[in-house]
């Protein structure tokens, strides 16, 4: 698992969930106990993606997981790149911030 930039602390954390999930596999873990402990962790910054709020690079891993397992299905593709988190309706971004026209939602 890598993220896009190289080093640093978030780096590091992926780094140490990748590498915890592929022991605990190959020591016989259960998939769907891998992905009932990453499953719900959260961040400070969530992110929207295929119309669902993605809430940690854990969380991220576990939905791979139960997916990629046969545990769930895939979640449903939306039209547009970003959903806001207030509405589910699509965000634009202007002048460095994510802005919902909908609802006035804005990340900076």
């Amino acid at each position: 698992m890598h993220m896009g930039k190289s080093g640093g602390c978030a780096s590091a954390q992926a780094e140490a969930v990748a590498r915890l999930v592929s022991l605990a596999l190959r020591c016989g873990v259960a998939l769907p106990e891998v992905v009932r402990e990453l499953r719900g962790i959260r961040c400070p910054s969530p992110a929207w993606e295929k119309g669902g709020p993605v809430l940690s690079c854990p969380d991220a891993v576990a939905r791979v997981l139960a997916v990629c397992g046969g545990l769930e299905a895939s979640p449903p593709v939306r039209a547009e790149a970003g959903a806001c988190p207030e509405c589910g309706s699509g965000v634009t971004q202007q002048e460095g911030c994510l802005l919902c026209s909908s609802c006035g939602w804005s990340k900076c």
